[in-house]
């Protein structure tokens, strides 16, 4: 296997997990502090940063905003430049420029298939301190959303996305038990998790086994966190890979959420 070296990875095969149950208490564990590019598994802390603003009546999540492919940044000198996600990185189901879409259904779109134009939108309406808000609220110090995802401007100042096993495992839990929010919106949280169309460690989960998971891919990374199991045995599993290539990261998450959770 050839080392894949990234801005993500420097090419040396890490793999790092955190397995949890429901009252927190650390089952199993791999190098779970060591951080990595969260990729789309920061997306967790958008949706519940919405979900909280939703309960304090800074909006509702059947508010609609305006879907468009094409966001603006400003460089280091001030100057602002539309940027565009790359075509691999599109949603090629994201709603035409100018149409309209429910927060909940922006939020959907983000976790179920992972779109990033969703992501950007929701971004731009909550901003970056009620998302950092709601991984403090997890007890996940080490994650930060700092930027969009494919800001060139905000990569060229540094800022990035970043995240632990330790803390994606914190942050599912957290939001699934709920305690942070209503049972009604843990609840449906749950369901849009359950939806999720990028299976990793669902995929080794037996049949009748409720799930739900948020996964997550650049190049050089591969990661996953989901739950698996009902209130009151549930676990909360989250694996990080880094210098793989994109099969061979997710076939290492497939091998030890099944060595881990005794499938």
């Amino acid at each position: 296997m050839s080392p894949v070296v990234t801005r993500a990875s420097d090419g040396t095969p890490l793999v790092a997990y955190a397995l949890l149950d429901e009252h927190g208490r650390m089952l199993a564990s791999r190098s779970p502090r060591t951080g990595f590019y969260a990729a789309s598994t920061v997306k967790l802390g958008v949706m519940l940063a919405a979900v909280i603003a939703a309960e304090r009546g800074e909006l509702s999540l059947d508010d609609t905003l305006e879907c468009r492919r094409e966001f603006e940044c400003a460089n280091a000198d001030g100057v602002t430049q539309a940027f565009r996600l790359q075509p691999e990185d599109s949603d090629p189901e994201f709603p035409a420029d100018g149409e309209e879409a429910s927060i909940r259904d922006l939020v959907t779109m983000m976790i179920t298939r992972s779109s990033n134009e969703a992501t950007n939108v929701l971004f731009d309406r909550l901003g970056p301190a009620p998302i950092a808000e709601a991984f403090r609220l997890c007890c996940a110090p080490d994650t930060r959303m700092e930027r969009r995802i494919g800001d060139p401007c905000a990569m060229r100042s540094g800022l990035t996305n970043e995240s632990t096993p330790a803390d994606l495992a914190a942050i599912m839990r957290r939001i699934v038990g709920s305690g942070l929010t209503t049972r009604t919106n843990a609840d449906w949280m749950r369901g849009v998790l359950e939806a999720q169309e990028h299976p990793r460690i669902g995929s080794v989960v037996p049949d009748g086994t409720p799930w739900g998971s948020k996964s997550g891919d650049v190049p050089g990374v591969e990661h996953d966190v989901a739950f698996v199991g009902s209130a009151g045995a549930r676990r909360f599993l989250a694996i990080c890979t880094r210098g793989y290539e994109p099969e061979q990261g997710r076939e290492v998450i497939r091998a030890v959420a099944d060595a881990l959770l005794g499938g």
